[in-house]
């Protein structure tokens, strides 16, 4: 029984760690980087500072106010930059339909799988 539970446990984070991973549409290259995918499994391990300083870049950029910004595609870039390590940049090369994706899995994350 123990064992079963175990495997469950395991395949549910399995689960959980695979909707992170998002697959672009339109693959992107920037500066000789081709990236085709995005896993952004490291928003489990951000910490409250991070996100302050998310937070502040996001302000020092011009997002808009200050309700919601974990809503909008700027808020989503520079989470996306910060968990995988790729450049601003990339993002905004993005085509708008991966932006959207990626933009609604940041929302998904923070605010519908609590």
């Amino acid at each position: 029984m123990e064992k079963e539970k175990k495997v469950m446990e395991s395949v549910e984070t399995d689960i959980k760690q695979e909707w992170l991973k998002i697959k672009l549409k339109t693959p992107v290259e920037y500066q000789g980087i081709q990236v085709e995918s995005l896993d952004m499994s490291g928003m489990e391990t951000l910490t409250g500072r991070d996100l302050n300083a998310i937070y502040d870049l996001y302000a020092n950029m011009g997002g808009s106010g200050i309700i919601m910004q974990e809503a909008t595609l700027l808020f989503a870039q520079l989470i996306a930059s910060k968990v995988t390590g790729f450049p601003l940049e990339l993002f905004y090369a993005m085509k708008a339909g991966d932006s959207v994706k990626l933009k609604n899995r940041v929302y998904r994350f923070f605010f519908l799988e609590g």
